[in-house]
Formats: structure tokens, sequence, C-alpha cells
């Protein structure tokens, strides 16, 4: 979910989220952005159902995606960066499945029972 809200739908890129971490900075300019006009309307969607032996959650948010494929594995390049390790650590740790759908705007995770 924080994902959706400060990549998806508040456009914060890697590299400048790393550059709000190192300054401290990223609380306030989240605080920030959630004010501006083009920002005010957006939301993030969960959705979340239970089904024969599993629990399906779906997160949905309103910015034009992402080029996953690079997150869905623990990167070398990004092993001792500040964020960016979160979607792979889910694939492997906490979801059975994880499949991000479109242009990635929206990701289905699955937890089987």
């Amino acid at each position: 979910m924080l994902n959706a809200v400060e990549h998806g739908n508040l456009g914060i890129g890697y590299a400048q989220k790393s550059r709000l971490i190192e300054e401290g900075r990223l609380h306030n300019e989240i605080d920030e952005l959630l004010l501006l006009p083009e920002y005010l309307g957006r939301h993030a969607e969960l959705e979340i159902e239970r089904a024969e032996g599993e629990l399906n959650f779906v997160i949905r948010d309103q910015g034009p995606g992402f080029d996953w494929q690079g997150y869905l594995e623990m990167s070398p390049e990004r092993a001792f960066d500040t964020h960016g390790r979160g979607i792979a650590m889910s694939r492997l740790i906490s979801f059975d499945s994880l499949e991000y759908r479109g242009c990635g705007n929206e990701v289905k995770a699955v937890i089987r029972l």
C-alpha cells in the first residue's frame, strides 16, 4: 500500500525517494504532495478476498505504473540502499504468489491457507 501511494499516486521515483530518505524529508514531502491539486483526488484501493484455500489481495493505484520486473528478485545493486527490497521480500517471504498486472499499477498477492 505504501508503494501505491508513494510511487504510484504521488510519482516519487526511486532516486528521489533515496534522496528524501537521506535528507530525512520523505514524510514531509508526502504530506506536501498529498495537498497538491493534481494528487488530491487520487486514491489507492485494497481488495481482500477469501477464496477456497487462499487469501487474495489486490492493490491498485492511480499512477502510470512502473517497470516492476527488476524488483521481483533481490538485486546486489540495491542491497545497501535505504529502500528497494520490499517487493522482492514480499514475494519471497510473505506471499505464495505476487503478480503485477498491466502497466504495474495493480498487483495481486496470494497467501495459500
